[in-house]
């Protein structure tokens, strides 16, 4: 027990920098690339009103496949921006009243969660000060 305690001890006296770096989840290729089909089967199956609806719909999926070939490529930049690019579509769209906010809401929720994979983890996790200081009173 002693033997625990001090390892725990040492281990919160411990420089912050020493502390190794807990990576946060990496997602795969594979999983962006199926987040993508996933909103591209959603934007074929949404209501869009209109006489160009059809014209809109190609259009929406035509960026989705453009996100899905930059991917494919390696090109995560590209595909990213093609994923904005489908969003601002469907903004637009949501603002003509030619698509129901709710599905709006949806394929732009959707769309966010495909660059978010695409663009992986934005910083590594490292334990806070306040974390730090809140294990040390536990022991």
């Amino acid at each position: 027990m002693k033997i625990a305690t001090f390892a725990l001890l040492a281990f919160l006296a411990a420089p912050a920098a020493m502390l190794p770096v807990i990576p946060a989840a990496a997602q795969t290729e594979t999983d962006c690339a199926a987040q993508i089909a996933s909103l591209r089967t959603a934007a074929q199956g949404v209501a869009i009103s209109g006489k160009n609806a059809d014209k809109d719909r190609a259009g929406l999926t035509g960026k989705l496949d453009d996100a899905s070939t930059e991917l494919g490529k390696g090109k995560t930049a590209d595909a990213a921006k093609k994923l904005a690019d489908f969003k601002v579509k469907v903004e637009q769209l949501a603002a003509a009243e030619r698509i129901a906010s709710g599905d709006a809401a949806s394929l732009l929720a959707q769309a966010d969660s495909a660059i978010a994979c695409i663009n992986g983890p934005s910083a590594e996790v490292q334990p806070t000060e306040e974390l730090l200081l809140a294990a040390r009173d536990i022991a």
